[in-house]
């Protein structure tokens, strides 16, 4: 259920449910997505005039949120922590990392995001998996499965069946934090846990963990903001 909100150009959503008692207001910093939560028995009135009166809070919180960038040609895009600018050629059949300032893409290509989010995903499975499968050798543990995913909250996971999943939009940024992040998510193959002899783990794997931690919750939003239509 939603209804528009033409102070805030965008669709607000309502979800009612039994288990909800009070309402309240959720902003997704990634999506700028907001979400007026409330039980069941209140009017659609009732519920208008609470965003009326939070309407003050919601304008503060979406000046946090992550600001969009539609991929496109043109645009400067992060590649291993390097922004390239995209530039369709008519010369090449497939997308090209050989100039380190540029990623080409074949002019025919309609759908310039979608084509860069598939290529990225394939680069993401190139540059990670090896490392991933080596280190799990280091460390004599199996993983199950490795798959790759764009999640709005984590970057990666490890489930106790072995399982691994990498937020592919990682590899836009800098090959050490993305290693991190490989590195965080093998150790839970030893440790299902975030005790000291976990991250005493992760720093024997990766001793620069923590700069490359710094990094991902100064700039990781810089790297969620691309939209690839």
């Amino acid at each position: 259920m939603t209804f528009y909100s033409s102070e805030f150009n965008r669709d607000i959503h309502i979800n009612k449910k039994n288990n909800i008692y009070r309402l309240s207001l959720k902003i997704c910093n990634i999506t700028s997505k907001i979400t007026i939560n409330s039980p069941v028995y209140l009017s659609n009135s009732e519920i208008y005039i609470f965003f009326i009166e939070n309407s003050g809070w919601i304008k503060e919180q979406l000046k946090h949120c992550v600001v969009t960038e539609i991929v496109q040609e043109g645009s400067f895009l992060p590649i291993e922590g390097n922004y390239r600018e995209i530039i369709l050629s008519k010369k090449i059949s497939n997308i090209s990392l050989c100039n380190p300032k540029k990623i080409f893409l074949p002019s025919v290509y309609k759908n310039v995001g979608l084509e860069l989010k598939n290529f990225l995903i394939e680069h993401s499975k190139k540059m990670m998996i090896p490392i991933l499968k080596q280190k799990a050798n280091l460390i004599q543990k199996k993983i199950s499965k490795i798959s790759f995913k764009d999640t709005k909250s984590r970057w990666g996971s490890c489930t106790s069946n072995r399982s691994i999943m990498i937020n592919w939009r990682l590899i836009m940024a800098p090959p050490s934090v993305y290693k991190y992040v490989l590195i965080h998510e093998l150790s839970h193959l030893v440790h299902m846990n975030h005790s000291s002899k976990f991250w005493k783990l992760v720093w024997e794997l990766h001793p620069n963990y923590l700069n490359d931690k710094k990094w991902l919750k100064i700039y990781g939003k810089e790297i969620r903001k691309y939209v690839f239509n």
